[in-house]
């Protein structure tokens, strides 16, 4: 083994379960200074009594600090972020990769409900020698069609992903930099979609349809790469984005219900009703309306301005705003992944520390929650540290 290696392992994932050297140091029943010098990498051989206590107290395998965790190597991230600082990039790798690796520990529950659920057929993309603006409006339409939404608005994007391709979303604390990430696992075929839990329920709506986009396009991760400007493939995908939340068609729809077709009669209270009708930003309507040809530019320039908040103060849906407020800020776990990790706490494979990992939340409250559901954790298996030194024999031999 190497002990510098490992020593890196423990204190990520000490730092990564909110633990300071002495809280972990008393969980082991080590002294503060045999783990300062375990974590530096200091001491001239590490028992393996010591890493199954240390591995207990962290509620990790003891392989992941023997060996490393194989998740980490082989996922293919993809972040949509802007002004990207490099400390906040690897902040939200580290928390999306931290749901990736839970889902892979949870493989020891069996097959029920281990995959994401593969789709029958897949879209087709339209031809890449068309225009950026009419490939998106085509992949949208297909979207729409395949799902048989018609032109109406859709309630839940994360939701309709799920159904149309089967991968998993989720709505993680991520750095303001960072609007999304699309993660990939290509050995169990498995992909995250997950967006940053913020203020501006708009604005997520359109971070899970964008990704989308990029999914759909087979992008892979080299066209988020963002640096001074965005890739024609991050335009496109806002495209696509735009498209499929606000069609060109319900906005017709909406307009000629109104009565309100006329380019005299479209005014701030116009784009914000309908804005508020598609649940998409006020710039968002503005650019469609424009490409509609049913403003001009200097029209569009004219009425932009006022945010989501503002608009729903004045014209009427401000409470109602500020609860869609509160439900995006809060984290939202992949379905399937917080199934099996109920289930694996119910049968004490994972501790709460990774349940309240994956909702948000403090382990004293998740907990609590869990015992209001009726959800208790099995009586522990008095042989896990047996076998724990068995695996880490095992893997010793190799």
């Amino acid at each position: 083994m190497d002990l510098k290696l490992v020593g890196e392992r423990i204190r990520r994932e000490r730092e990564r379960a909110g633990l300071s050297q002495r809280d972990l140091a008393a969980r082991a029943h080590l002294s503060q200074s045999t783990l300062t010098r375990i974590e530096n990498g200091a001491r001239a051989s590490v028992t393996l009594a010591e890493l199954d206590r240390l591995a207990v107290a962290l509620d990790v395998p003891v392989r992941l600090l023997v060996s490393g965790n194989p998740v980490r190597s082989r996922v293919r991230i993809a972040a949509r972020a802007n002004d990207v600082v490099n400390e906040e990039r690897e902040a939200a790798l580290r928390h999306t990769l931290e749901v990736l690796e839970l889902d892979a520990r949870l493989d020891r529950l069996g097959p029920a409900a281990a995959h994401q659920r593969k789709p029958d057929g897949f879209l087709s993309v339209p031809d890449e020698r068309l225009p950026r603006e009419q490939q998106a409006r085509e992949l949208a339409q297909q979207v729409r069609t395949a799902l048989k939404l018609g032109s109406a608005p859709i309630a839940d994007v994360d939701e309709l992903i799920e159904q149309l391709t089967g991968v998993d979303t989720a709505v993680l604390r991520l750095p303001k930099t960072t609007d999304g990430f699309t993660a990939t696992d290509p050995e169990r075929e498995t992909t995250l979609i997950a967006v940053r839990a913020c203020d501006v329920p708009e604005r997520q709506r359109f971070s899970f349809a964008h990704e989308l986009g990029h999914l759909l396009w087979n992008d892979g991760a080299q066209v988020h790469e963002l640096d001074d400007g965005r890739t024609p493939g991050e335009r496109r995908c806002d495209a696509f984005a735009r498209h499929l939340l606000a069609p060109e068609e319900g906005i017709k729809t909406w307009l000629a219900a109104e009565k309100l077709s006329e380019n005299s009669r479209i005014n701030e209270r116009t784009v914000a009703l309908l804005a508020r009708h598609f649940r998409v930003s006020f710039i968002v309507i503005l650019i469609q309306l424009e490409a509609m040809m049913l403003i001009t530019e200097r029209r569009k320039k004219e009425l932009r301005g006022p945010t989501g908040a503002q608009l729903a103060q004045r014209y009427g849906w401000g409470p109602a705003y500020k609860q869609e407020q509160a439900a995006a800020e809060a984290v939202r776990a992949p379905r399937r992944i917080l199934e099996r990790a109920v289930e694996a706490y119910r049968q004490n494979i994972i501790g709460v520390r990774a349940l309240a990992m994956l909702e948000g939340r403090s382990p004293e409250e998740a907990e609590a929650r869990l015992r209001e559901a009726g959800i208790l954790p099995s009586p522990p298996n008095p042989q896990r540290a047996n076998l724990s030194r068995l695996v880490a024999r095992g893997m010793a031999k190799d």
